[in-house]
């Protein structure tokens, strides 16, 4: 990816109110279990790194560790140790990411490189607080036993300490579907009782009308019944970080877009009742010459730590960390303004 031109100022370099900027470069940011930490991805098939929040300070994690530096993402479980996904090397950045992305762990020590799973996988992944356990789905690109690329099934799988180091252990296949729809597990809650996952919809229905291009829902795990959480026609509806108790989740929504024309712009938060309702978070500027992405919300519910890239960048691709203050956005009107999806098929029908 170029780097963006002498004339575009970053977007945090004078931030909206209740934002502020971390680095102005990084990827898909990561909270530790006690706050202070924010792990993340240096650039695009890179090196992960972890921010001190207190100090500013940034080390590598994987810069002498090892010959695999190629990684697109970077979660933190429950023992502290770190979850890695991305390719033992880039070929291109389709092959790269949607075929060879596999799973890894780094031992929070940072004693030994990080170990393969053996398990490549589609996209991101959904980690347990309770225990070393993890949700995600694996592609028949990934995995050519599963009969068709466009089958893709959904997993969670713990993680066994064993005297080889991690390992995957039990595993439950809970979700699967054929073509034209790619479910990605994002998060737990309710003690891990439900799966909160992004669906997207590549297949067409209704003639030339798109059916939405992504939707939000959760599976419960003990009878593998369905949620639907948002679903609205011609827009990009993605979860992108679940708030403490569950309640919430982050939403990228390109509601307030024209179809087809822009990706989401702006970080929402959506009530998980059902009632399909969002409020906007973030204030990326209205021209859609840079968007917010990738959130992921603090332990304690008081910050929410974000990616910012420019509109044409390609979706993961980051130009830097950004950091809303919670509670004094949600001390504001802004915060209250909670709306419902309305239908844009229909409309674009009249």
């Amino acid at each position: 990816m170029p780097n963006p031109s002498a004339e575009v100022k970053h977007v945090l370099d004078d931030p909206p109110p209740f934002h502020s900027k971390l680095l102005d470069y990084g990827e898909r940011p990561y909270w530790s279990a006690d706050g202070s930490r924010i792990a993340f991805i240096e650039r695009n098939y890179g090196d992960a790194c972890e921010l001190d929040v207190g100090t500013g300070e940034v080390r590598n994690l994987t810069r002498d560790l090892g010959d695999h530096h190629s990684f697109l993402r970077v979660l933190i479980l429950s023992t502290g140790d770190y979850l890695l996904i991305g390719p033992r090397q880039f070929k291109d950045r389709d092959v790269s990411r949607h075929v060879e992305s596999e799973l890894w762990v780094l031992d929070k020590n940072l004693t030994s490189p990080p170990k393969p799973l053996g398990r490549r996988m589609f996209e991101g992944a959904g980690v347990s607080v309770h225990e070393p356990k993890i949700t995600y789905a694996v592609s028949g690109r990934n995995d050519p036993t599963l009969g068709d690329p466009g089958v893709v099934e959904c997993h969670v799988t713990k993680i066994d300490y064993t005297d080889d180091g991690p390992a995957l252990g039990e595993d439950e296949i809970f979700y699967r579907t054929g073509g034209g729809v790619a479910p990605e597990p994002q998060d737990f809650r309710h003690d891990d009782s439900e799966v909160i996952m992004a669906e997207y919809v590549t297949g067409r229905t209704q003639g030339i009308f798109p059916t939405p291009n992504c939707i939000v829902k959760g599976v419960t795990l003990a009878d593998r019944t369905h949620h639907t959480y948002v679903a609205e026609s011609l827009v990009h509806n993605e979860c992108e970080g679940i708030f403490p108790g569950g309640d919430y989740i982050c939403l990228e929504s390109s509601c307030d877009t024209d179809w087809p024309h822009y990706p989401p712009r702006d970080l929402w938060k959506l009530k998980l009742d059902g009632s399909q309702q969002r409020v906007r978070m973030t204030s990326m500027p209205a021209d859609h010459t840079w968007k917010a992405t990738n959130s992921n919300v603090s332990p304690d519910g008081r910050w929410l730590a974000y990616m910012v890239a420019l509109n044409s960048d390609e979706a993961g691709f980051g130009r830097g960390l950004g950091l809303l203050d919670l509670d004094a956005w949600g001390n504001t009107e802004a915060a209250q303004a909670w709306e419902t999806p309305t239908d844009r098929a229909e409309q674009a029908r009249r």
